[in-house]
């Protein structure tokens, strides 16, 4: 099925202006993202929308302590759009204030040769197959980023790659609570300004508001992947390759809530075509994520309803800064580069 993810080229001079510039451009997608999500909500029973709204107020003093110019990006982002800035505030603090039981995400960094990539198949809800997901290639300031985000959210709430050579995507973990602080999605768009190793981590390794996991990449090929959990994190850096699906690496962090069966399926299938592989390149890595024998390439299942589907599939390089980005299913549709 032949899918489309809008892309954006925005020249910004501060953080309002680019939410006001994406705004206006995504008017319309913003505002039936919007409609369909509370549609959703009411669906899971997540609670009145009102008092979603509550609970994300609750974030701001640490936002607007931490991060000003993102909730002026925000603003300027409902203000474009024409819709509430309460509305795109709980669409930005979803994962922690909305357990929507959803299996989903692959992440699989790797070194080729003296170069890193990445790949991530971005898995959520059916619905975001369509209007779902916009990717931004943004001027800030001089900053410049490429990055895949969520319809009504800030840049890069799901991947992004900046000038500076460094790039980044995220996978869930299955909190089952979550504490007041920076928001995931938050500190997913504040990677995008960072210039260093020493900042990304500063920016990672802040109080977790959920227990989740980030891999991150530089252009000089060292990759890393962080998972965090209240009050500790754990740190794995690869020599050839990192894997990370929805569950602990660790055996000592498992537990029967938090580690499904689906997942180390996914974990185990990559990291034994990888072992098995003598020669890794990009186009191997894309045949990994189009596979469906252990559910990587997310379809819609009868059986288990609740996993999530592939909405799309992204391959980032930060040293030659580019992006490669398949809507929907990489097997049904193929990957499209752009350039930063």
């Amino acid at each position: 099925m032949s899918q489309k993810i809008p892309y954006l080229k925005i020249k910004a001079k501060n953080n309002f202006d680019l939410g006001l510039q994406l705004g206006r451009k995504l008017k319309t997608e913003t505002r039936r993202r919007l409609t369909e999500n509370k549609k959703i909500y009411k669906k899971i029973k997540a609670g009145s929308f009102p008092r979603l709204v509550s609970m994300a107020k609750n974030f701001l003093p640490c936002i607007k302590k931490d991060y000003p110019d993102l909730l002026s990006e925000l603003d300027g982002l409902s203000q474009g759009a024409g819709v509430a800035f309460s509305d795109l505030l709980v669409v930005m603090c979803e994962e922690e204030i909305i357990d929507f039981k959803t299996e989903h995400c692959t992440s699989i960094a790797l070194k080729i040769g003296r170069q890193a990539v990445i790949g991530h198949n971005e898995d959520w809800l059916p619905s975001y197959r369509h209007n779902g997901l916009y990717l931004i290639n943004a001027s800030l300031a001089g900053k410049k980023f490429l990055a895949l985000s969520y319809m009504g959210g800030l840049p890069g709430t799901s991947s992004g790659l900046n000038s500076d050579g460094f790039c980044y995507t995220a996978n869930s973990l299955n909190a089952g609570r979550f504490r007041y602080g920076i928001p995931v999605k938050f500190q997913l768009r504040a990677f995008l300004g960072v210039k260093n190793r020493q900042e990304a981590l500063r920016v990672d390794l802040r109080d977790s508001t959920i227990t989740s996991n980030t891999m991150l990449i530089w252009k000089n090929s060292k990759i890393l992947d962080i998972e965090d959990y209240f009050g500790h994190h754990q740190e794995f850096y690869g020599r050839k390759f990192l894997i990370h699906t929805n569950h602990p690496v660790l055996n000592s962090d498992r537990t029967k809530d938090n580690t499904d069966s689906e997942s180390v399926k996914r974990y185990e299938y990559v990291k034994n075509a990888f072992n098995k592989r003598k020669k890794i390149d990009v186009d191997f890595l894309k045949s990994v994520l189009q596979d469906h024998t252990s559910g990587i390439c997310g379809h819609p299942n009868a059986k288990h309803p609740t996993y999530g589907v592939t909405i799309a599939s992204i391959i980032m390089n930060p040293k030659e800064k580019w992006v490669a980005l398949a809507a929907g299913n990489p097997c049904e549709n193929r990957y499209v580069k752009y350039k930063l």
